[in-house]
């Protein structure tokens, strides 16, 4: 039997799915911490559903390398990896109807991290129960299933200020919508969840459209794409301003373009 994966990567805690299983608290938990220090934590799970459902928790390392496409993975992992540090009470944890659930996990940050920062890892959550089984050709069966990406972050020791570039900027025209994609590189030692603002501006100097795209995270030596949409301008030469911030610092760099 073939079995692919749905995977529901969400950044926002959510109350509904179809799976049953829900996340109460969030699906992103930061903890700030010091050398040789514990961090407890807990992710407090739901069975919104009448019948029993089993849970498999295990970890994967995220890679967001700039250049890349995001990877999500058991098979590899990098420097600023909580892998070694993570363990949970449980593998696994099969819910009663209605049942609410604790998963608990301790982070141990040994005295002697490299460096001080942002150290990361995604904890799985995948539900068992297949939400969905489609029959295709010669009798193979296609599985999807649920499960659910809980970035768990540890900001250790004192936090500095990361220093934010434009990697790269390109005009795309998919589907007839005409949209800037920005890729923003993280420099520094801890993530940041940067704002991207555009402001654009015809010949005149006069205001032509605003766009905003808020609060992505871009980890360390790690790149996030933001996309803003500019379709609908009238055909012309434009100038536009580009900011990125984060609260502590603001990053800003002048565009032109012509709209045909």
């Amino acid at each position: 039997m073939k079995k692919s994966l749905l995977f529901l990567f969400l950044f926002l805690s959510f109350q509904a799915s179809n799976a049953g299983i829900v996340i109460l608290n969030g699906l992103t938990h930061v903890h700030e911490s010091a050398s040789g220090q514990l961090i407890t934590g807990v992710i407090r799970l739901k069975n919104t559903d009448e019948t029993e459902q089993r849970v498999i928790i295990y970890f994967n390392d995220l890679f967001q390398e700039c250049g890349k496409e995001t990877v999500l993975t058991a098979d590899a992992t990098h420097k600023n990896s909580i892998k070694n540090w993570l363990s949970t009470n449980v593998n696994e944890h099969v819910f009663t109807a209605n049942e609410e659930y604790e998963l608990i996990y301790t982070i141990n940050v040994p005295n002697d991290v490299a460096f001080d920062g942002s150290y990361w890892g995604i904890l799985m959550v995948e539900i068992e129960k297949p939400i969905k089984e489609d029959e295709l050709e010669y009798g193979v069966k296609l599985e999807s299933k649920v499960r659910y990406g809980i970035q768990i972050i540890a900001d250790i020791n004192e936090r500095t200020p990361s220093e934010l570039e434009f990697y790269d900027i390109k005009i795309e025209e998919p589907d007839g919508n005409k949209l800037i994609n920005v890729k923003l590189k993280n420099l520094g030692a801890f993530y940041v969840e940067p704002t991207l603002v555009l402001e654009v501006f015809n010949t005149n100097g006069e205001p032509q459209k605003k766009e905003e795209v808020k609060f992505k995270k871009v980890y360390p030596n790690s790149c996030k794409g933001f996309t803003l949409d500019i379709s609908g301008l009238p055909k012309g030469a434009y100038t536009a301003v580009l900011v990125a911030d984060y609260g502590e610092n603001i990053y800003s760099i002048d565009l032109e373009f012509e709209n045909k």
